[in-house]
Formats: C-alpha cells, sequence, structure tokens
C-alpha cells in the first residue's frame, strides 16, 4: 500500500468532548503524520443520502464519536456497506454507559435506553478509543475481543495556546483556587461542604485565599411538570380520587398503565397526558452552578462587599472591579476555556466515589501539567492511577469525613509557596511525556497504520 491512509473524524458534539477526543487529536496527526495520512474532520453528515455512504466509502479509517448512527439497526446495516468497501470503524469512547442515579441525566439515560444503544455501538465497531486502561478493561467485557486501545486525553502546549503558561500572580497577594466543572458535578463537590468556612475562620488562611468558580453557565433548559388537573376531575366524578390512587399516580411517572384500578377508556384518553409537561430555558437562579457558588464561597460569607453580592445576583457575565475573593467565570468555547488557569494557583477536582466516575478520565491533571499548577483530586481513579500523594498531586481520602481532608491539604497549599511549587513542577514532570498529544497521537498513528495495513493484506489475499 503506497497511498496515504485517509482519515475521517466524525463527531456530531461540538463541546469538550469533541475538543479532546476528535479535534484536536485529528489536527495533531494532520501536523506530525501528514506524510502518512490525509485527515478529514466533518462533523455534519447525512446518513440517508446515497452520495454520503459513498463519501464515507472514500476513507480507510472512520473514527467517530460513541456512535456512527444514532439507530442501531441503521448503524448494523452501514457498518456492514463500509466494511465491505474496505473501510475500518474505530469508535472512540470518553464516558461510562451507565450514568449514576445522582447525574442530572440519569432518568433521561436511562428512560430513553442510552446505555444499550451505546454497548451495541461498541460491539458494532472493529476497535474502540478510549481513556484509560480501567475503562478499556470494562470495555473488553462488553465487546468479549482485544480491539480496545487507550489514548488518554492529552495536551500539546507548543500549539494549543490555552495550554500555555501565561500566569501573573493574583493583584491582591491571593492564592487563587480554581473549580473549573461541568454542569453535572453537585454531587461531587458536596466533598466541600464547610471547607471554605474553615478557611476562612482559620487565622493563617484568613484573607489569603482567593476562590475562582469557572465554567458558570445558564445554557440548557428544564421541563417544568404539571399534573393534569382534568383528569384529577375525571377520577373525582367517578369516585376513583383516594390515597391508593394518588399513591399510584405519583410512583407511575405519567405510565397510564401502572395506575390502579383505572378503566381502559380513561388510560386512552389520558395516555401520555397525565403529566403536562413544558420545556423552557433554565433561568439563572435555577443555574447549578448557583449551588457550586453556594457551597464554595461559605454562602457568600467570604465576600465582604455586598454591594459585589448584589451585583452577582443580577448574573452579569462582565467581570467585577475588585473581585477580593471570589471570581465568578462564566462558560468558554472549548479551544479557551482553560485559559482560566492562568488566574489559578490551586486547582481543585472533587470526585465522588461511584463507578461512573472512576471510568472517567484524569482530564483535570492533564489540564494542569504544562503550567505546573498542583491540583486536589479525591483519591480514586482517574487520580490515583498516576497521582501520587504529596509528590505530584494532592489526594484527599474517600472517607465520610473527607472535609477535614480538604481543608488540611489546601491549608497547607495556601500558606506554603514552596510547596505549591513542588507539587506542581512534579506534576509537570511526570505528565508532560505520557500525556502529551504529540507523543499520544504517535501511538495513534502507529495504531492506524497497523490496522489499515493488515485490512489491506488481508483484501489483497
Amino acid at each position: 500500500m503506497t497511498d496515504k491512509i485517509k482519515v475521517l473524524f466524525f463527531n456530531r458534539d461540538v463541546a469538550g468532548v469533541n475538543y479532546f477526543r476528535t479535534s484536536t487529536p485529528a489536527q495533531q496527526l494532520e501536523r506530525d503524520h501528514s506524510d502518512k495520512f490525509r485527515v478529514e474532520i466533518n462533523p455534519d453528515l447525512d446518513l440517508t443520502k446515497p452520495e454520503t455512504i459513498e463519501y464515507l466509502k472514500s476513507f480507510h479509517i472512520i473514527h467517530y464519536h460513541r456512535q456512527l448512527a444514532g439507530d442501531t439497526n441503521q448503524e448494523i446495516q452501514l457498518a456492514n456497506v463500509l466494511r465491505e468497501a474496505g473501510v475500518t470503524l474505530v469508535c472512540d469512547i470518553d464516558d461510562y454507559w451507565e450514568l449514576d442515579k445522582t447525574h442530572p441525566f440519569y432518568i433521561l439515560s436511562r428512560d430513553q435506553k442510552m446505555n444499550e444503544r451505546i454497548i451495541d455501538s461498541l460491539k458494532i465497531a472493529d476497535f474502540i478509543t478510549t481513556t484509560t486502561d480501567l475503562y478499556a478493561s470494562e470495555i473488553r467485557k462488553i465487546t468479549g475481543k482485544d480491539n480496545v486501545i487507550v489514548l488518554p486525553n492529552s495536551v500539546d502546549p507548543t500549539w494549543m495556546k490555552q495550554f500555555q503558561d501565561n500566569r501573573k500572580p493574583d493583584p491582591n497577594g491571593k492564592v487563587r483556587i480554581t473549580y473549573m466543572a461541568g454542569s453535572s458535578h453537585l454531587n461531587d463537590l458536596q466533598q466541600l461542604q464547610g471547607v471554605v468556612n474553615r478557611l476562612r475562620a482559620d487565622k493563617e488562611t484568613k484573607d489569603k485565599f482567593k476562590i475562582i468558580l469557572a465554567g458558570w453557565d445558564t445554557q440548557g433548559t428544564t421541563t417544568d411538570v404539571k399534573f393534569n388537573e382534568d383528569f384529577g376531575k375525571e377520577l373525582q366524578k367517578r369516585g376513583l380520587w383516594d390515597r391508593k390512587t394518588i399513591k399510584s399516580i405519583n410512583s407511575s411517572n405519567g405510565n397510564v398503565d401502572l395506575i390502579e384500578g383505572i378503566p381502559d377508556d380513561l388510560k386512552e384518553m389520558y395516555r401520555d397526558n397525565i403529566f403536562i409537561r413544558n420545556r423552557r430555558d433554565i433561568k439563572s437562579e435555577e443555574s447549578v452552578y448557583l449551588a457550586y457558588e453556594k457551597i464554595l464561597t461559605d454562602n457568600y460569607g467570604i465576600i465582604e462587599s455586598s454591594e459585589y453580592i448584589k451585583w452577582l445576583g443580577k448574573y452579569e457575565r462582565d467581570t467585577y472591579g475588585d473581585e477580593v475573593n471570589f471570581g465568578r467565570r462564566w462558560t468558554k468555547k472549548a479551544n479557551i476555556y482553560a485559559k482560566v488557569l492562568d488566574e489559578t494557583d490551586i486547582s481543585i477536582a472533587p470526585l465522588a466515589d461511584n463507578k461512573f466516575n472512576k471510568m472517567k478520565s484524569n482530564l483535570k491533571q492533564v489540564e494542569c501539567w504544562s503550567r505546573k499548577i498542583p491540583i486536589v483530586t479525591t483519591d480514586i481513579p482517574p487520580y490515583n492511577v498516576d497521582g501520587v500523594h504529596e509528590h505530584n498531586c494532592i489526594l484527599i481520602p474517600n472517607k465520610k469525613n473527607s472535609d477535614k481532608y480538604w481543608f488540611k491539604y489546601l491549608k497547607k497549599l495556601i500558606v506554603d509557596e514552596d510547596y505549591r511549587k513542588k507539587i506542581g513542577e512534579n506534576l509537570h514532570d511526570d505528565f508532560k511525556e505520557k500525556y502529551n498529544l504529540k507523543h499520544v497521537t504517535a501511538k495513534r498513528a502507529e495504531f492506524y497504520e497497523s490496522v489499515v495495513h493488515e485490512a489491506y493484506e488481508i483484501k489483497v489475499q
């Protein structure tokens, strides 16, 4: 085989998962290995069009995130057509398919059986790429094959500008502690309940630190659910409105077939109409980031200015003048979000101990290594895989009263600049090779070459 290997990177997601699992890996492959690969990134594919299928057939490898097609039967048919044309299908996946019950999208995922569709997609793919060895071993249980390759989340500061170190000291001399997270981490952040209160009360740390909350946003929607009063009136009219029926309605989740003692005509009349659902944009005061903010400011206790507190209540996207002890940073696009680390001295990344979290990548550590920022995390995978306590990070024991450990080590980091530097420098030294996108992409290129050459040899035979 003498021609370049054609690789299509396909991912409909436009947020962080696309940035780390599709966009930047594709760009790095083009940068470093253009002598062997021809790379295309295309998130807009209409799989119902014959010309799209012909376009897909022109590639040696299609890298797609999680699912190639939304419908499993469609994906199977498409996979068969593409394989017949000599295309190798590589499914990339970063998050575990079973959401924890504390996850805000748990019910939606369960009701739509998203886990089943993802598992089907993993079985359909020729190969799977993922973020950690632990997750890879879990995927192999599903596929029953040794077809899973670990390509960790990684960065290349030489061209990814948001991971270049441009830090300057805080103008007020504060040690800045940054929490940067998406909207699904309220259960994780509960570990820090009361920690800021202790830090601001301690004579050695009082007024010496600043909290920065990054990622603040009101994007997304919520659903208002209201009981259909006409259904209730009809039940009362027929003498069916009693405690047993009310209990049954509340546990039915709107499924009339689960409500005991309801005649068939009422079931058909109010099927899918027991509860009236109204989907709308969330309001600022409903954002989960407001709950984050209350935990991280000790319910605004670290803010002395009443004017600033009032200003925060307006949910302005601008930066307030002199923030002193707390700063709110609104969400940014995936290619610039990490610039907040230029105003960070300590990063924190609490995680609750559940299977979904254990299958995550150590992205928060990866974000910090190029700037030599010390990071405090929970002592569970993925952070304790390459993280060594008090060497290249701080690992907080996964115990019921973990808040006392968060206080202990945050205090130590705040008051001891040399300690902060040691942890940050060791993180850089330990992570700069394994979690550098340049080196990870070299492994990707080797993998791509091997599967294409193997497929070519089989075809020739």
